[in-house]
């Protein structure tokens, strides 16, 4: 009933292909690892490209600077740095009405101009200096957009944060586009700025 199996020793050639299969078998399976590797790494290399548009401003200081002149700050520059750039005030500055009119904590925008005045200059300015100059909606200051009926420190430093964000206004109409300003304020105003 039961038979006694003989084991035949190897031969040569079967151990030849035994050994043959496994390093196969161990090189397939190195082959994939190595391929998902490969992938994984030219994934590794592939990285999104940055670019930066507009990252500087250019702007104007004028008046009574050491150095008055058009200066580039990297965006989001203030105009405190826009000052010391040019020199700082000069000993003929109108320092109280710098002091009252310009938020040197203000960040500049691309084409703004910022003139600071002599002493007892507004007197020989006089009239040049009225409320019926409109108002450049791309260079003025949180200061100079208060003054418009209607617009408030909040809705002037919207105004502000719209024209830094969009690279300024292209047109007045899109002032409409400033969150606060509605049809009735857009009518006020619309006579008193431009670009």
């Amino acid at each position: 009933m039961w038979q006694k199996l003989q084991i035949q020793p190897l031969t040569d050639t079967a151990l030849v292909v035994g050994l043959g299969l496994l390093v196969a078998g161990i090189g397939i399976g190195l082959k994939e690892k190595l391929s998902t590797e490969k992938v994984e790494l030219i994934k590794a290399k592939v990285a999104p490209t940055v670019i930066q548009v507009n990252s500087k401003v250019t702007f104007d200081v004028a008046g009574e600077v050491i150095k008055p002149g058009v200066y580039i700050l990297e965006k989001g520059g203030r105009v405190g740095e826009a000052i010391f750039m040019a020199g700082g005030l000069s000993a003929n500055a109108d320092r109280a009405w710098v002091e009252k009119n310009i938020n040197q904590a203000e960040k500049i925008s691309d084409g703004m101009k910022i003139y600071i005045p002599a002493i007892n200059e507004k007197e020989v300015l006089g009239v040049s200096v009225s409320k019926s100059t409109k108002i450049n909606l791309n260079t003025a200051t949180l200061s100079d957009l208060d003054t418009l009926p209607g617009v408030g420190k909040a809705i002037a430093q919207r105004i502000i944060d719209y024209r830094e964000a969009n690279g300024g206004f292209k047109d007045i109409n899109e002032l409409k586009l400033v969150s606060g300003i509605g049809d009735k304020m857009w009518e006020k105003l619309k006579e008193m700025i431009e670009i």
